[in-house]
């Protein structure tokens, strides 16, 4: 009966439809409620009709390179047509948003704000795909792809804000293009095992879970930095924050080895929640039951499933919920206090000398990166004014560096205070930074070889 028929092709579209939905609300509200339940309505639902524009940016640019260049191999296919619109549409729209919000939006807002509009994209472009694809590759291509696009819209967010919350300059531009390059080949070599629908598939839930590791530590890392606006009251910028915690941390350290306190050891992990092990068991116990069938009744499999290849059931009903088991045991497994309360052994003292040499103020510097140091200071320096320094690392003395004082921490009336000043590099010295390092993996060396050598 025509109705009869009608209704039997519209199920299964349905359904595809019902999985991606699905995917993409389950993945969206999975990190809100764990990281973000403080938003705003009107973010989300910025985030979303953001992601409705990004993917009909990149369906034409992927039309037009299919156009202009019909005969890609795979692999350039899934950059060029597929892994490299996509994520620069989801760039220039995460762009757009994350500047008008940049003075008062935090490293979580813009996590969550790329999270979100990477939902929305992958779950409209999988309702095209719900269409074009069979039932069970489209329920696949539903699984996978909506988290990957999630993680990757939620790496994207916080990249792109940090970059506009942090000094301009020509290196952290570069960092964050290499950031972009990295998620952009993460996406291309998913798309290229999808494309090539053979075993390729059942490395796709590594993929997920190196966006997923990313992902996680990002979100600590967004966890224990202040927000932007309380930064820049103090004139301060995001990378200059991290010297400064940095700095704090091994001047813990100093303090309690002086007193001889005994340091508290912080936990990376956070312990297991017994309700999230419980779902991670049973989920853990599906890819055990669908390998009974597996290995001793294959014979059922498309009996019971009809029209799927061993394959796809492989990657559906024992990879993807073992991914599952994994994503609700380890997510937040990351201990925030330990990237922020940590006391740090300082690895190397690094002694300097600030301003010219018949009136140069001897310390020394700490957290020394190519973006530049901490040191406590005597002599209040004036900000903004840059002067020349000298650095003494192991045996050798490195002269004349330009830094520019752009913070200092000074209290007048408490003459316990140790005061300090954060100072930057106009221009990275890659000399000093190589010989620190090379000093740094030979002591690391000379270390471990004493403490073998001991037990042996």
């Amino acid at each position: 009966m025509p109705f009869l028929s009608y209704a039997s092709e519209l199920w299964p579209i349905l359904w595809k439809l019902f999985a991606t939905v699905s995917a993409a609300v389950f993945y969206w509200d999975f990190y809100r409620r764990t990281y973000y339940s403080g938003h705003e309505p009107l973010v989300s639902i910025t985030a979303f009709y953001s992601g409705m524009f990004a993917t009909g940016i990149a369906l034409i640019w992927e039309a037009a390179v299919f156009d202009l260049f019909p005969k890609l191999s795979p692999f350039s296919q899934a950059i060029f047509a597929g892994a490299l619109p996509e994520e620069v549409s989801k760039v220039a729209l995460a762009l757009w948003y994350l500047r008008k919000v940049k003075p008062s939006a935090s490293l979580a807002d813009g996590l969550y704000f790329g999270l979100t509009l990477g939902a929305s994209f992958g779950c409209i472009e999988n309702v095209f795909y719900s269409f074009k694809l069979e039932f069970w590759p489209s329920l696949l291509r539903a699984g996978t792809s909506l988290p990957l696009h999630t993680f990757l819209g939620g790496i994207l967010g916080f990249i792109l804000l940090q970059n506009q919350q942090s000094r301009k300059s020509f290196l952290k531009n570069i960092e964050t293009i290499f950031w972009f390059l990295g998620i952009v080949l993460l996406h291309g070599v998913y798309n290229r095992l999808l494309i090539g629908s053979g075993e390729g598939i059942l490395f796709v839930p590594i993929l997920l879970g190196v966006a997923f590791i990313i992902l996680e530590v990002l979100m600590v890392q967004s966890q224990v930095t202040l927000p932007f606006e309380i930064l820049q009251a103090g004139g301060l910028f995001i990378d200059d924050y991290k010297i400064i915690q940095k700095y704090s941390r091994y001047d813990s350290w100093m303090r309690s080895a002086q007193s001889k306190e005994k340091v508290r050891v912080v936990p990376a992990f956070r312990p297991l929640s017994p309700g999230r092990t419980l779902i991670s068991i049973l989920l853990f116990g599906i890819p055990i039951f669908c390998a009974n069938f597996y290995f001793f009744t294959p014979e059922l499999i498309p009996y019971y499933l009809e029209n799927i290849d061993f394959l796809l059931f492989i990657a559906l009903f024992m990879e993807y919920p073992a991914w599952l088991g994994i994503l609700f045991l380890l997510r937040g497994i990351l201990n925030p206090s330990f990237f922020r309360e940590r006391i740090l052994k300082i690895p190397l003292f690094l002694s300097v000398n600030l301003g010219k040499e018949e009136d140069a103020e001897s310390t020394l510097a700490y957290s020394l990166s190519r973006r530049g140091f901490y040191s406590p200071v005597i002599r209040e320096p004036e900000l903004g004014i840059p002067l020349f320094v000298s650095f003494y690392v192991a045996g050798r003395t490195f002269q004349n560096i330009l830094a520019i004082p752009v913070w200092k921490n000074f209290r007048p009336d408490d003459p316990q205070f140790e005061s300090g000043a954060l100072y930057r590099f106009p221009k990275v010295p890659f000399r000093l930074l190589l010989w620190r390092w090379s000093v740094r993996i030979r002591q690391q060396i000379r270390n471990s070889l004493t403490v073998f050598l001991r037990k042996e």
